[in-house]
């Protein structure tokens, strides 16, 4: 095979060489693709499986809503929705990512929550409190959230288990918290949900009121996507209008996953999961710098 190799000339060499790696990333594609299928495939199994009856700890939550928004989760992670004016986006990012890549350790953390009103998850004792509990399956005027029970069960749990300081004097949870600071997210402690959940390295640039100043910003960005996955901090009015009532504009207040950047001409092409979308979005590269308040990436391939 050397011989062969050595008696071919440069451009035979390189088009070998770019065939070769062709196929490895192909293969390397390929056996991601099946792996993520075959445990979509467990966790629907195990939903299938399962008969709900009435949660004593989650009095307003229908069991075959419950069910049934767990199937279409793994099914379709990609309409994980947040709700329209709710401080759920961050935890949403999180549910994504868990749906991505632990399918069926999602499930049981859901089943287990729904059944024993406390759950374990990477050595994680979820135990939300009774006035969360009871609010769950209540939710209205949210669009689609109002009728996805398992979805209020995991945001209402994580947002009732994560404090950071925006929610100091907000610890314990009163009627409409969701949509004030209660369940707001500053950026340590979205890193924290993301540490304890994926169980992997997780780093992180920038901070809640100064934005993201790094050079290259694109290439860096590439380069993150390469290694895991990707998540942004935003001041999210130049994608889309959220009706924060007691947040100023110029502040970070949502949390998007990133799928893929790329810059040409100045102009920056980016494509990113919004809690419940899947969007492209164009923009320049001042509009960039000027939403971007936070970069949080997990470390998995090196």
């Amino acid at each position: 095979m050397i011989s062969v190799f050595e008696s071919m000339g440069i451009y035979s060499r390189l088009l070998f060489c770019c065939l070769y790696w062709l196929v490895v990333f192909a293969a390397a594609a390929q056996t991601h693709s099946n792996t993520y299928a075959d445990k979509k495939q467990q966790a629907l199994s195990l939903v299938k499986q399962i008969t709900l009856t009435k949660s004593n700890s989650w009095p307003n939550v229908n069991p075959d809503l419950f069910l049934a928004n767990l199937k279409r989760n793994i099914e379709r992670p990609v309409f994980l929705y947040a709700g329209r004016n709710t401080n759920f986006c961050s935890y949403a990012a999180v549910g994504y990512i868990l749906l991505e890549q632990d399918p069926s350790g999602y499930v049981q953390f859901m089943l287990d929550l729904y059944t024993n009103g406390e759950a374990l998850y990477a050595n994680t004792t979820y135990k939300p409190a009774e006035a969360v509990r009871k609010t769950a399956g209540t939710i209205l005027y949210e669009g689609e959230l109002d009728r996805n029970d398992a979805d209020q069960v995991f945001f209402f749990t994580l947002a009732d288990h994560y404090k950071g300081y925006l929610n100091i004097l907000h610890l314990k949870y009163k009627r409409d918290g969701e949509l004030g600071l209660w369940a707001a997210t500053n950026l340590a402690k979205f890193n924290r949900m993301l540490r304890a959940m994926m169980q992997t390295e997780i780093r992180c640039i920038g901070y809640d009121l100064v934005r993201v100043k790094q050079k290259h910003l694109v290439d860096s960005l590439q380069k993150k996507l390469a290694q895991g996955d990707v998540f942004l901090y935003l001041n999210n009015g130049i994608l889309r209008k959220k009706n924060h009532n007691k947040v100023k504009k110029h502040i970070p207040t949502h949390y998007v996953v990133l799928k893929s950047i790329v810059e040409e001409n100045g102009h920056i092409t980016m494509t990113y999961w919004d809690a419940g979308f899947t969007t492209q979005r164009q923009i320049d590269t001042k509009a960039l710098y000027s939403m971007l308040f936070g970069i949080s990436w997990s470390v998995r391939h090196r």
